[in-house]
């Protein structure tokens, strides 16, 4: 499971709500949860989304949550 995964079953969010926030397709957004967040650019634009901290969202960090 990828943090961006966890953080929208934590927020109770739905992939198309996501997408809508962000304007881009839910086919996008399911693509990231797949492969998860590696880029802090991508990060930030989730997190501002999503109002969290970029930092949960990249996959790969370690846990250092």
């Amino acid at each position: 499971m990828t943090a961006l995964q966890r953080m929208i079953e934590a927020r109770n969010m739905k992939q198309v709500e996501l997408a809508r926030t962000l304007c881009i397709s839910r086919a996008a957004v399911s693509m990231q949860v797949r492969k998860g967040i590696r880029s802090v650019r991508t990060a930030q634009k989730y997190g501002r989304a999503m109002d969290c901290n970029p930092l949960l969202l990249i996959d790969g960090l370690g846990d250092f949550r």
